[in-house]
């Protein structure tokens, strides 16, 4: 099996060991990782919604994009750290979950197209073409729908 080992190396490490082992700071952790999930999908939702032209209609994209930047990142923020913290506590367990790996392809596929392409969008939303804008607000939307989804779904795999 591929990165077996280093799966049980990182179940086994001290925040591992210690997540899985307290009954009150998995699900603390957990509810900080949902709370960066409604900032950062939430933000998001409403800003890809007026690039697909179906909300926003009265102000411009990129200025409520702007204005709810410290929200997405915050949430962003609270992700990064509070999601790899749960991996450690359940390493071996996604090894084999096909989500898993499902979930992690369309991570690395929608971080970098969130940090590029969307969000060179949102900013300069005005300029652009209504298809173009339209596009990449739907593959945005698709993306991070689709990578909760599969988070949902992992437990039931």
């Amino acid at each position: 099996m591929p990165f077996c080992e280093t799966f049980e190396w990182i179940e086994r490490t001290r925040a591992g060991d210690f997540l899985r082992h307290s009954k009150a700071l998995f699900p603390v952790v957990e509810s900080i990782h949902l709370i960066g999930l409604a900032l950062f999908v939430g933000t998001l939702l409403l800003i890809d919604m007026g690039l697909l032209g179906l909300a926003m209609r009265r102000q411009p994209v990129a200025q409520v994009a702007a204005a709810l930047a410290p929200w997405t990142w915050s949430g962003f923020v609270l992700l990064l750290i509070t999601g790899p913290f749960m991996f450690t506590a359940q390493a071996i367990k996604w090894h084999d979950n096909p989500i898993f790996w499902i979930k992690i392809l369309l991570l690395v596929v929608a971080i970098p197209f969130q940090l590029s392409v969307r969000r060179r969008v949102a900013t300069e939303h005005p300029t652009l073409a209504p298809g173009r804008s339209r596009v990449i607000g739907a593959v945005s939307l698709l993306l991070w729908i689709a990578i909760g989804l599969s988070g949902k779904m992992m437990e039931f795999v």
